[in-house]
């Protein structure tokens, strides 16, 4: 009984070690378009989460994802450009903290993985540079038990590059749209069509370029579409594209 009582504890402080920064994570990043959405004075609701559960599978309430709603079209496109930057920025922010603790709290394996079936994480960059400033060596899913806290921050990283992904009205498209304006639908196709490629191989970014198709290549215009961005968004134009280089991983799960 005493056995059985400290599995369901170390359950318990795993799950919380997973979910509680997985919200803050998610929280954060809605946050990020809200609060800067309101300091323009645009009519947005607080965040929501998508609830998320599979019968037999999942038989316990969860989330994949949140989002809030714009009620009203933006004026200009440097306030497109600050509601859509500044939520992937905030999301990746808070995640750094939770990938510095799950990064030094792993448990190396005995053995590496090697069963067949076993489902691989591949780590983005961010996760490498991070593993070398931290403890001047990296290692891979297959090398160690990761600790959930990781995982967390392995699925914030995820969710910042699936939003930048600069497609349609994802906030990368968003920004896109702000710093190339019309040019946007020409450079969003080969993007497209790199995405069809590499799906070959992870069959998850089918599922975006289908979002991006149901929702329409093209962005929808802002009021004043003439106006240039400035030299300081461009700026953090090309550090958001930084964000995103780092947080990419071409095939996040591996199946072996």
């Amino acid at each position: 009984m005493g056995n059985s009582a400290q599995v369901r504890a170390a359950l318990l402080r795993g799950g919380l070690a997973y979910c509680l920064p997985v919200l803050c994570i998610l929280v954060a990043h809605e946050l990020g378009h809200y609060l800067t959405a309101r300091r323009y004075g645009i009519d947005a609701s607080p965040p929501y989460f998508i609830p998320f559960i599979i019968p037999g599978v999942i038989d316990y309430p969860g989330t994949v994802g949140a989002f809030i709603r714009i009620r009203e079209p933006f004026r200009t496109k440097a306030q497109l450009f600050d509601v859509g930057v500044a939520g992937p920025i905030a999301g990746f922010v808070a995640t750094i903290p939770f990938l510095a603790w799950g990064i030094t709290h792993a448990r190396p394996n005995l053995e590496p993985v090697l069963d067949r079936g076993a489902l691989l994480f591949n780590y983005p960059l961010a996760v490498t540079l991070l593993q070398k400033l931290l403890i001047g060596r990296t290692y891979t899913s297959m090398d160690v038990s990761e600790h959930p806290m990781f995982m967390a921050a392995w699925f914030g990283l995820l969710v910042t590059a699936l939003n930048l992904l600069p497609l349609s009205q994802l906030d990368g498209g968003h920004a896109l749209y702000a710093v190339f304006g019309r040019h946007q639908r020409t450079i969003a196709i080969p993007i497209l069509i790199v995405l069809a490629f590499i799906g070959v191989y992870w069959p998850g970014w089918f599922l975006w370029i289908l979002i991006a198709l149901v929702i329409g290549i093209r962005h929808p215009p802002v009021l004043d579409e003439d106006s240039p961005l400035d030299f300081r968004r461009k700026l953090v134009a090309a550090a958001v594209l930084l964000i995103f280089v780092v947080c990419f991983a071409p095939i996040p799960i591996e199946l072996i």
